[in-house]
């Protein structure tokens, strides 16, 4: 089977330190797109493991010499067959791709071991073609040449936008850039879909900090949605600009929170808030300062105005001549 450098397109860099170093310590020369993410990985690792988990729904088996383990390999989209039985016959512990499909007539006639009848059904009116000039393998299915490319890779995932991986994470963010605010609030959204903004809990988990308790409110732990919206410190500024509904505060997901938020027609009341707080937060918690609500309050509408004049539509805007030498 081809290991993960080969998988996702790596061929080229195959000699590189880090890819070695990576694939030797987390991978342990088994296939790459069946590998998971450990207790001690790193940050970088884990990245990429995320990143395969969306890629390899991109990948497809290839039959070659067909002499991948009908039992232990990832051939079929129905994943290891062997963990999909109670027992394997001893008669056919050994059996590969091509000595089950090469079988006329029906291919499971040839297995001793009972297999569930959905997995019987997809075998038997399945066709393998065979070239045994080459080697089974995984291929990139969005390139009529099996290769990976980063541009089909590119067009693949837009074509996703709405997709969700096994984190509940939408693939495409093209909507938080497309956001009318200005750029330091869209990079903030992106770090909290991301779950990479800066709070205690975060920081604890990356051994930066001891504990993940609030250090404003001491009661909680500071996931990112206490952090920005649950914690009475941020609560009672949501509050005051007339956020109190109760299914505002009781979304859990902060993905599915924010793009609420962005999409209800108080869009630039809420990223303005939601700035806000962050820096409020930050203030507190770095700087030990504290502001009171009515500067808050003040700042957020300033930035409203802001962001209205300087998103406004072209040609509702009024240009006045001016005349210089």
């Amino acid at each position: 089977m081809p290991s993960w450098k080969t998988c996702l397109g790596y061929g080229p860099i195959k000699n590189k330190f880090w890819v070695n170093l990576l694939s030797n310590k987390y991978s342990g020369g088994s296939n790459f797109l069946q590998s998971n993410p450990r207790p001690n990985s790193s940050p970088s690792w884990s990245s990429i493991i995320r990143a395969k988990n969306i890629l390899k729904n991109g990948y497809t088996w290839r039959a070659g010499l067909g002499t991948s383990s009908f039992w232990f390999s990832n051939w079929s989209p129905h994943g290891l067959l062997g963990t999909l039985v109670p027992i394997i016959d001893i008669h056919d512990l050994h059996h590969s791709v091509r000595d089950v499909f090469s079988n006329i007539g029906q291919h499971t006639h040839v297995l001793y071991t009972n297999l569930p009848p959905n997995i019987e059904d997809y075998i038997n009116n399945t066709h393998l073609n065979f070239n045994a000039t080459i080697e089974d393998a995984f291929i990139w299915s969005q390139n009529k040449n099996g290769a990976y490319s980063k541009k089909s890779e590119y067009s693949w995932l837009l074509s996703l936008s709405y997709s969700q991986t096994n984190d509940g994470i939408q693939i495409a963010w093209s909507w938080i850039w497309k956001l009318k605010a200005p750029e330091k609030y869209k990079f903030l959204v992106w770090l909290a879909c991301h779950d990479a903004v800066p709070t205690m809990t975060l920081l604890h988990h990356r051994k930066i900090s001891p504990t993940a308790t609030c250090t404003r409110c001491g009661d909680h732990e500071e996931s990112l949605l206490h952090c920005i919206r649950d914690c009475r410190h941020s609560k009672i500024i949501w509050h005051i600009v007339g956020f109190l509904s109760h299914d505002f505060f009781y979304t859990t997901c902060p993905t599915e929170w924010i793009r609420n938020g962005t999409n209800s027609p108080h869009s630039t009341l809420f990223l303005a808030t939601l700035w806000w707080v962050w820096r409020n937060r930050n203030l507190m918690c770095l700087n030990n300062e504290t502001r009171s609500l009515y500067y808050l309050v003040s700042n957020i509408y300033n930035s409203i105005d802001t962001i209205i004049s300087a998103f406004k539509d072209g040609d509702a805007a009024i240009f006045n001549e001016r005349h210089v030498k």
